[in-house]
């Protein structure tokens, strides 16, 4: 028996932040990665200069970003798997593929309810996107008969992060909001931080704690990485 009412029609890991740069090549992420890897992946140019990347870690799946075209390179199984999505902000051009988020992994087959965690305001974002795809849903169902994953996978729950908390955890994986963005640590051992061009960056795990420290910023003096990534980050490879 579904839960949720279907209405009728005639019957929505590291340490990220934004920064602007110049659109990443197209790349598509077929790096084979072992459950115990910790690796990113970059959206593509389909999503632009907005941070956007799939971290992969202790295999679980959590995407940082959602702009438009977040989802085009990714492979069904990596979006059936997706654990939850972090958003830097509540502009448009940070929240245009949440629609394409929560609809491609529901196709997929993605099980349980999508979490998206964001600033203060995402549980309205989200409650409203939910809303606006209720009669599509219906019309899906109809058409195309029950997503493998069910009826009910297909909406999304929202959390909002305060700077300093842990806002997700699964035991081997935390990611902490910071005020530069988010903050990934795997294991204990290894931290994945992204700086915000317009903010100075901010250490809220102790470097002595992690035996490897990774930095995706804007300056390359200043980071290992910059944004917009154009080929896969591997953190930790076993």
């Amino acid at each position: 028996m579904l839960k949720r009412v279907l209405t009728t029609v005639g019957l929505i890991g590291v340490l990220l932040a934004g920064c602007d740069g110049a659109p990443s090549a197209s790349v598509s992420p077929t790096l084979e990665i072992a459950p115990q890897d910790f690796v990113v992946l970059p959206c593509g140019e389909m999503s632009g200069d907005r941070p956007c990347a799939l971290a992969v870690a202790g295999g679980k799946r959590v995407m940082f970003g959602a702009p438009a075209g977040a989802t085009q390179v990714f492979s069904a199984a990596d979006l059936r798997l997706l654990d939850a999505v972090f958003v830097f902000s509540l502009r448009a051009r940070d929240l245009e593929g949440l629609d394409e988020l929560r609809n491609q992994s529901w196709r997929a087959g993605r099980a349980t309810p999508l979490l998206v965690i964001g600033p203060n305001g995402i549980e309205e974002v989200i409650e409203a996107l939910n809303k606006t795809f209720e009669q599509s849903d219906a019309l899906r169902i109809v058409e195309e008969g029950i997503p493998p994953g069910g009826y009910d996978a297909a909406v999304m729950t929202a959390r909002a992060a305060s700077q300093g908390q842990t806002v997700f955890d699964t035991g081997d994986v935390q990611v902490r909001a910071a005020r530069a963005g988010y903050n990934m640590l795997y294991n204990g051992t290894a931290r994945l931080e992204f700086r915000n061009c317009d903010r100075a960056g901010e250490t809220v795990i102790d470097p002595s704690t992690v035996e490897k420290q990774v930095k995706i910023g804007c300056d390359a003096a200043q980071a290992d990485a910059v944004w917009p990534l154009v080929a896969p980050l591997v953190i930790v490879k076993n």
